[in-house]
């Protein structure tokens, strides 16, 4: 009975090649997502258990509630608009590799435009399962040049001054640099942006020196006050709807 139904899987494969894919990816697809998971998690358990570091549960709590509250609803929309365009095989090597909507669902589009593919369609699936593979080599190729090779030897010519300068402002540099791009993308929204700063500047000004209990959880309360200041701001009025 075994035999039969592998013949009948072969043969199903061979005349649907794309059903071999599928099924092919379904398994390994998983496999490698949860080895990946378990590669990210590696470096920070290590810090704890075998490195000193210690990370209070209230702390773990609050920075994985402010994440959810920030991104929750992206993990649920990007899947959804994503796999129409790539497909299962190349969803989850966009989803293990990241860079989705700036680096690999571009190069997929561009791949799936020059042949013409049609979307959804078993050749716009290879087209992007093969350019988020192109893609990803080029990606690594690169960081091995610029930061391997590159970046070690410009660490020995920068001055030690000017490399504390460097390192002591490059996280303001990127947070500065992620805010610009929301005010950006809010831009015609004023409200939110007055409103997003004005709760910061509550939050780390007012709330955090009165109750410095709460400085580790700052980012979660400026997170759930934003969110309901726009909902209030935005909520829909029943009488536009009437007229």
């Amino acid at each position: 009975m075994s035999n039969t139904t592998a013949r009948s899987e072969a043969l199903g494969a061979t005349l649907d090649p794309m059903a071999g894919y599928d099924r092919t990816t379904s398994v390994w697809g998983p496999i490698t997502m949860l080895a990946g998971m378990a590669a990210m998690l590696m470096g920070p358990l290590l810090m704890v258990f075998a490195g000193g570091y210690t990370v209070s549960p209230g702390t773990l709590v609050t920075a994985v509630a402010a994440i959810a509250l920030v991104m929750g609803v992206v993990w649920v929309i990007e899947p959804i608009s994503y796999f129409p365009i790539l497909g299962s095989g190349a969803m989850y090597q966009a989803f293990l590799i990241g860079n989705i909507s700036t680096k690999l669902l571009p190069a997929a589009v561009t791949a799936q435009g020059r042949i013409n593919a049609k979307p959804g369609s078993p050749q716009a699936q290879i087209a992007a399962t093969l350019a988020i593979c192109s893609a990803a080599i080029i990606h690594v190729g690169a960081l091995v040049l610029v930061v391997a090779v590159f970046g070690q030897w410009l660490l020995t010519v920068i001055p030690a001054d000017l490399l504390a300068a460097v390192t002591q402002f490059v996280v303001p540099a990127v947070l500065g640099a992620f805010l610009m791009q929301n005010i950006i993308g809010n831009r015609k929204q004023p409200k939110v942006l007055i409103t997003g700063l004005a709760v910061g500047v509550l939050v780390i000004y007012v709330l955090v020196p009165m109750v410095p209990a709460l400085a580790t959880a700052a980012p979660l309360f400026g997170v759930v006050l934003t969110a309901a200041a726009a909902m209030l701001m935005f909520r829909p009025n029943p009488k536009a709807g009437t007229r």
